[in-house]
């Protein structure tokens, strides 16, 4: 299991329909799957586990304590 914080930079669904999307991590750019958060948008922080997103940072601080699941 690797979990890895990101800001969401781009938003699209592929030719299937599935809503996917590009974060921005430490400077590097990672392709994820949006699907299990359909209200996330551009600048939305998440956390990602294996390479789909899985709850929204809400808040500041410490983002272990502000995590949103949907």
């Amino acid at each position: 299991m690797n979990l890895i914080y990101g800001e969401i930079v781009e938003v699209s669904a592929n030719e299937s329909g599935i809503l996917c999307g590009r974060i921005r991590v430490g400077g590097a750019l990672k392709g994820v799957t949006l699907d299990l958060l359909p209200e996330t948008d551009i600048g939305d922080e998440v956390l990602v586990c294996d390479g789909i997103a899985i709850g929204k940072v809400r808040g500041t601080g410490d983002p272990a304590r502000n995590l949103s699941n949907r």
